[in-house]
C-alpha cells in the first residue's frame, strides 16, 4: 500500500565511494581529490543525500569547464558553487530571520527530519516541540503565517482546525538544513 521507504543519510566515505564509482576512470581527469572530498564532506554533514552530491558535482564541473584557466575542478570552483548556494533567495531569507522565527523553523525541521520521512506536519505538532514557557500557540501560528508569506512554508488554508492546519516546506528539507547550519 502506502509504505514509505526511508533512505538514511550516507556517510562521507559512502558518498565518496558512490561518486568515484559513478565517475569511474574519468574521476582523476575531472576532479582534484581535495575538491571531491570537500563536496562529499559538506553534503554528508548536512543531509547525506547522494543526489545532492551528484548535483553539486555537476554544477561545479559546469563552472570549471567555463573556466579556461583550469582543466580540473579545483577547491576554488567548489567554494564558488557553495557560495552560490549560500546566496540563494531562501537561504538569505532564513539568515535574516530573528531568533524566534529561526526556533520555529528548527522545530519544523525536527518534525520533518529525514528519519521520519514525513513532508507534512501541523501547527500543533510544531508547538509541541517548542518550550511552552517561551512561545504561545498564537505566537507559533503567527510565525508560521509570516514564514508562509516569506515563501518558506506552505499552509493549508482549507483546514477547519487551526491546531491541525497542515504545514509543509516550500523547499527540500536538505536546503533548510543547509541554510540553518550555515547561518550560525
Amino acid at each position: 500500500g502506502l509504505n514509505r521507504v526511508i533512505f538514511h543519510p550516507y556517510t562521507f566515505k559512502q558518498l565518496s565511494e558512490i561518486v568515484q564509482a559513478r565517475l569511474g576512470p574519468d574521476l582523476s581527469s575531472l576532479f582534484d581529490k581535495d575538491s571531491l572530498d570537500l563536496i562529499c564532506r559538506k553534503v554528508s554533514s548536512i543531509s547525506g543525500d547522494v543526489r545532492r552530491v551528484l548535483q553539486i558535482c555537476s554544477q561545479t564541473l559546469d563552472m570549471a569547464q567555463l573556466d579556461k584557466s583550469s582543466k580540473k575542478v579545483t577547491l576554488e570552483h567548489v567554494q564558488k558553487t557553495f557560495e552560490r548556494l549560500y546566496t540563494s533567495t531562501r537561504t538569505i531569507c532564513i539568515r535574516n530571520l530573528n531568533p524566534v522565527q529561526r526556533k520555529v523553523l528548527e522545530a519544523i525541521q525536527d518534525e520533518l527530519s529525514y528519519g521520519k520521512g514525513r513532508e507534512i506536519t501541523t501547527i500543533n505538532a510544531i508547538y509541541d516541540r517548542l518550550d511552552k514557557k517561551e512561545y504561545s500557540f498564537t505566537d507559533v501560528r503567527r510565525i508560521c503565517a509570516h514564514l508562509s508569506a516569506c515563501g518558506l512554508l506552505l499552509l493549508d488554508k482549507t483546514s477547519t482546525s487551526i491546531a491541525r492546519q497542515s504545514v509543509r516546506l516550500s523547499m527540500p528539507i536538505h536546503l533548510l538544513i543547509f541554510a540553518l547550519k550555515n547561518n550560525t
